[in-house]
C-alpha cells in the first residue's frame, strides 16, 4: 500500500492518494501545538510552485511561460473524497489557466509530517489544512491573511468558526466544515433501560440514569478519550457551561486576563466531569478507546448512547447496518441546570489556509472563492452529509440529523473547544486522569496548568 505521506500528488482530475474514515477527524488534535521551532528552519523561505515555473499573473492565471498556474490542495478531508474530483473538474473547465492538484491524506497522523516537511522546505502547498497550527503558521508568515480577499465568505461563516482562525484582527484560515457534538442514542436500548431521552435535561439526570443502563446490560455513553485531546471535546464545553460564557475558554486558551487552568471554573468543570465518570456513565477503558472504536461500540449496539461529533452520520452510513442508520437519533448534550443553555463544542473541525509566499497565491484565492460559491459549496456539503461552516449553506441542509445539529449553532448554543493557544493541548494529558478515577479536581487543575506552562517553554 502506498504511504500517503510520501505518495505522489494526484493529477488534475482530483483523484486522491488515500481515503479517510470520517471518524478519524476526531484525532486531528493528536499533535501538540508547536511554537516557532515547529515551523522548521526553512519555514520563512519563499515557497515555490509544484512545477519549475509557477509564478502567477496578477489575475491568478497562467505563469509567464504560458503554463497553467498550479494550485496544490492538501487536506485529510475524506468526507468529500467523491466530491473533490467533481469540483476540480468543474473549476478547471471554467479556469483552464489554473491546474488543481488534490492530495488527500488518510488522517492527520499521516498528514502532519508531510505538511511540516513542506513548511520546513519552503514549499508550502497553495491551499492546505492548517490543523492546530493555524495561528502559529499565520504569525510565522506561512498562512495568508484572508480578511480582505475572502471578506464576503467570512461574513457568512459562523462566528465560532471564524474565531478559531483569528488573531490580532487577521484571519489565517477559513472554516471548511463546521462541527458540533451531541449525544447520539439508540431508541431501542434506551427503552430497554427504561430511560426516556427527553428526561435527560441535565447532567444530574444522566448521572441518575447511569445505573439503569448497567442493569439493562448495556453501556450508557460510549466516548473516546484516546488521544487525550479527544476528551477535551467533552471537557472544555463543561467549562463554558459552568461560566455560561463562550468567550471564557478563548481567553483561557490565550492566557488572557491572567487566567490559568487553576481557575475556579476549571476546577468546577473537573468536579462535574468526575461525578459523571464516577457514576459509571461511560464504557470501561475510555482512555484507551479511539474515535473509531467508540463509534463502533455504539453502532454495534453495545452502548445506548454515543458522545461524538457531527461527522458521525457519514460514518454510520459507511459502517453501520441499514437498520441502525434508520433508527438512531441525536439530542443535545445535557445542560448544567434545567433551563440553562446546552452549551456544546462547536468550531470548524476542518479549515483551509492559503500559502502566503506561493507565487500562485492569486490562483489559490480564485479556487478558494469557487469552492465557497453557493452553487458549489451547498451541494458539496449535502452530497457528503457534512456540516457546512456558512449560515447560507446551513439553511439548505438536507440530512435530517445534520440539520438538527446545525440548528443548535443557529440557536447560539455552540462554544469554542479547539485549543489553539501555545501549549494548551498539553492540558489534555493530566485532565484524562478524571476518566480513570484518579486525582482530585484541584490537583488535576494544578497539573494541567503546570503542563501548559512547561509546553510553552
Amino acid at each position: 500500500m502506498t504511504d500517503p505521506t510520501t505518495a505522489p500528488q494526484a493529477d488534475g482530475s482530483g483523484a486522491s492518494t488515500s481515503a479517510s474514515s470520517p471518524f478519524q477527524r476526531r484525532t486531528f488534535l493528536r499533535a501538540a501545538l508547536g511554537g516557532a521551532a515547529a515551523l522548521g528552519a526553512g519555514s520563512f523561505l519563499a515557497a515555490c510552485g509544484s512545477d519549475s515555473s509557477s509564478g502567477s499573473s496578477g489575475g491568478g492565471g497562467s505563469n509567464a511561460g504560458g503554463n497553467p498556474a498550479t494550485v496544490r490542495l492538501w487536506t485529510w478531508y475524506g468526507e468529500q473524497k467523491d466530491e473533490w474530483p467533481k469540483l476540480i473538474d468543474k473549476f478547471q473547465q471554467a479556469n483552464p489557466n489554473i491546474k488543481v492538484e488534490n492530495r488527500l491524506f488518510g488522517n492527520p497522523d499521516q498528514y502532519l509530517p508531510a505538511l511540516q516537511a513542506a513548511v520546513s522546505a519552503g514549499d508550502v502547498p497553495e491551499i492546505f489544512a492548517p490543523h492546530t497550527r493555524a495561528l502559529t503558521y499565520g504569525t510565522g508568515g506561512i498562512s495568508a491573511d484572508l480578511k480582505s480577499d475572502m471578506a464576503d465568505v467570512l461574513g457568512d461563516v459562523f462566528d465560532s468558526a471564524n474565531q478559531e482562525y483569528t488573531l490580532d484582527g487577521k484571519q489565517y484560515a477559513i472554516g471548511w466544515m463546521a462541527q458540533t457534538f451531541g449525544m447520539f442514542y439508540n431508541p431501542d436500548l434506551m427503552a430497554k433501560a427504561k430511560v426516556d431521552p427527553e428526561s435527560l435535561e441535565t447532567w444530574d439526570d444522566l448521572i441518575a440514569a447511569a445505573p439503569k443502563f448497567k442493569a439493562a446490560g448495556t453501556y450508557g455513553v460510549s466516548i473516546s478519550c484516546n488521544p487525550g485531546t479527544s476528551a477535551m471535546d467533552f471537557f472544555l464545553p463543561l467549562i463554558t457551561q459552568v461560566k455560561d460564557d463562550p468567550t471564557f475558554f478563548l481567553k483561557l486558551d490565550q492566557a488572557q486576563d491572567g487566567l490559568t487552568w487553576e481557575d475556579p471554573a476549571v476546577v468546577a468543570a473537573l468536579e462535574l466531569q468526575k461525578r459523571i465518570v464516577d457514576a459509571g456513565t461511560f464504557q470501561p477503558g475510555a482512555t484507551g478507546t479511539s474515535g473509531d472504536q467508540c463509534a463502533q461500540i455504539f453502532y454495534t449496539e453495545k452502548s445506548a448512547m454515543l458522545f461524538n461529533g457531527s461527522w458521525s452520520p457519514q460514518g454510520f452510513v459507511q459502517n453501520a447496518s441499514k437498520e441502525f442508520v434508520k433508527k438512531y437519533k441525536v439530542m443535545k448534550n445535557p445542560a448544567l441546570t434545567a433551563g440553562a443553555k446546552h452549551w456544546t463544542a462547536n468550531q470548524a473541525g476542518a479549515g483551509l489556509a492559503v500559502a502566503e509566499t506561493s507565487k500562485n497565491k492569486d490562483a489559490a484565492i480564485t479556487f478558494l472563492k469557487f469552492l465557497y460559491d453557493e452553487a458549489n459549496y451547498s451541494p458539496t456539503m449535502n452530497s457528503s452529509n457534512s456540516m457546512p461552516a456558512t449560515k447560507s449553506a446551513a439553511a439548505s441542509i438536507q440530512n435530517p440529523t445534520m440539520k438538527q445539529m446545525t440548528s443548535w449553532l443557529i440557536d447560539g448554543e455552540g462554544c469554542p473547544h479547539i485549543p489553539f493557544g501555545n501549549g494548551t493541548t498539553a492540558a489534555a494529558d493530566p485532565m484524562v486522569q478524571t476518566f480513570e478515577g484518579k486525582g482530585t479536581p484541584a490537583d488535576v487543575a494544578k497539573q494541567m496548568q503546570a503542563a501548559v506552562v512547561n509546553a510553552r517553554g
